[in-house]
């Protein structure tokens, strides 16, 4: 490591030194907030911003953190947040009480812009909001348009949770930041995502233009509010920019958690929990730290949020506390959260594309197949190839639709086809491998595609890919 590196790494260290205690600080204020004396969140190159133990140790079920729902970011409460300015949005059991109004009043100055900015929404409007959409434009105004009132004089109450959020720059190794922000370099990227990353990425350019669309002549009217008053505006671009770096933010850092207000939107069920957001991700099930969520007659939020140490435990100072995020492949963790692991149980191929063009314009095979529910969705793992794909396979190589059929009846085992199919699977895995290993080629060769750490973590998704489909090539020799 360079000095030059090595400088830079010690003055962020120190930045994020003085934001955690800021944070814990604020955190602090609530009697119900915990956190192990012996964990302490660590930064290196390698693995980046993490928890790490400090010393002792961590047992089962031993709690790691526990923070309450007044210091979580969710859509209740946001709700409770927004209803001290505006009195047109109240949920009975969520927003402020008429008591908790009188307390809070005493602390804001009359003259808080957002006693303009949310009195514009009506609860109809805020209740139609999803999570996602809810957060992203409660957060901007808090924390982008706020501070440009008063020459930033009137600071958000999240501010020390805003403080140790990541930066774009930090966030930009995420794809649908590739496709959507103009400032991006690596848009030359997005000709070598996978099929995979590319299915995944078409999904979330849909959500994002969906909620930008939604929250954007709100934040319109925000901003009409700051050049009226005489105030710096930011142009619709520039707000754009920021509404990309927070949508990844929220995405990144969201952890489940039931929001009854939203029972019937699945993507709505989150909170944002301070400090549990800094545990990195592990490919390992039901070893490492759970949450646990309690709620009692008088939580009239979300509940309080803890964080407990799983069966694995930890004994080792500096030793990496983990949190699994669910069983996902390097494609899902890149496109949602920006980063990959080297190694990866949950990796798998999509080769949807490769099989539905082998069979073509064959009508009548489509046909079947989509007849049962067998057409597209073709992948491979490390330790099988899809049944779906041998099915297809097997129709496309024996053109036998009568014992395809008992096949899918599970009247005849895959195994009948499996000798009739492996020279056509062969084919296409040899097809496959070749076009993996020009894609790494290009990634590792091009000029600054080595350094570049959006290519890297191509590079380990196309790795993962070939160690998969050489172990299927040795099986089949």
């Amino acid at each position: 490591m360079s000095q030059l590196l090595r400088m830079a790494l010690a003055n962020r260290s120190m930045l994020l030194d003085n934001r955690l205690e800021k944070l814990v600080a604020w955190l602090g204020c609530s009697d119900q907030f915990y956190l192990s004396d012996d964990v302490e969140v660590n930064e290196c190159e390698e693995s980046g911003r993490g928890v790490v133990l400090k010393g002792g140790a961590l047992k089962k079920n031993e709690t790691v953190v526990r923070v309450p729902n007044r210091y979580q970011l969710n859509f209740n409460s946001i709700l409770w947040n927004m209803s001290l300015f505006n009195r047109r949005i109240c949920v009975s059991g969520i927003t402020v009480s008429e008591r908790e109004r009188q307390i809070q009043r005493e602390q804001l100055d009359d003259n808080d812009p957002r006693f303009r900015l949310y009195s514009v929404l009506d609860q109809e409007t805020v209740l139609s909001f999803s999570s996602f959409q809810l957060l992203a434009f409660y957060i901007l105004v808090e924390r982008v348009l706020l501070p440009l009132w008063f020459n930033g004089s009137i600071q958000s109450f999240w501010q020390p949770f805003f403080d140790v959020w990541p930066s774009k720059e930090e966030l930009g190794s995420i794809p649908a930041i590739w496709n959507n922000s103009a400032s991006s370099r690596d848009k030359k990227l997005l000709g070598l995502l996978p099929l995979a990353s590319q299915k995944l990425i078409k999904k979330k350019n849909a959500l994002l233009r969906q909620d930008w669309d939604t929250i954007r002549p709100w934040l319109v009217s925000s901003c009409e509010q700051l050049w009226q008053e005489g105030h710096q505006c930011p142009s619709i671009e520039e707000i754009y920019e920021d509404f990309l770096h927070v949508y990844f933010i929220i995405n990144s850092r969201c952890l489940y958690s039931e929001v009854q207000l939203k029972k019937d939107d699945v993507e709505s069920q989150f909170t944002m929990v301070p400090f549990v957001d800094f545990l990195n991700h592990t490919d390992e099930v039901d070893q490492h730290c759970y949450p646990e969520i309690t709620r009692d007659r008088k939580d009239r939020l979300m509940g309080v949020f803890s964080l407990k140490c799983g069966k694995r435990g930890y004994v080792k100072a500096g030793e990496n506390i983990l949190l699994n995020y669910g069983p996902h492949s390097n494609d899902f963790l890149l496109n949602e959260y920006g980063f990959v692991l080297q190694e990866n149980r949950w990796n798998f191929i999509d080769i949807s594309d490769e099989v539905t063009n082998l069979i073509g314009g064959d009508a009548v095979m489509m046909e079947f197949l989509k007849e049962h529910a067998y057409w597209d969705n073709y992948t491979i793992n490390y330790s099988e190839i899809s049944y779906r794909a041998l099915v297809a396979l097997s129709l496309l190589v024996t053109q036998d639709y009568r014992r395809v059929e008992k096949l899918l009846l599970g009247y005849i085992s895959e195994d009948y086809f499996l000798p009739k199919i492996s020279d056509k699977l062969r084919e296409l895995l040899e097809r496959l491998l070749e076009s993996y290993r020009d894609r790494l080629e290009s990634l590792t060769t091009q000029p600054g595609m080595p350094a570049n750490f959006s290519a890297r973590n191509l590079g380990t998704i196309y790795r993962g890919y070939i160690d998969i489909i050489e172990h299927h090539l040795g099986s089949l020799s």
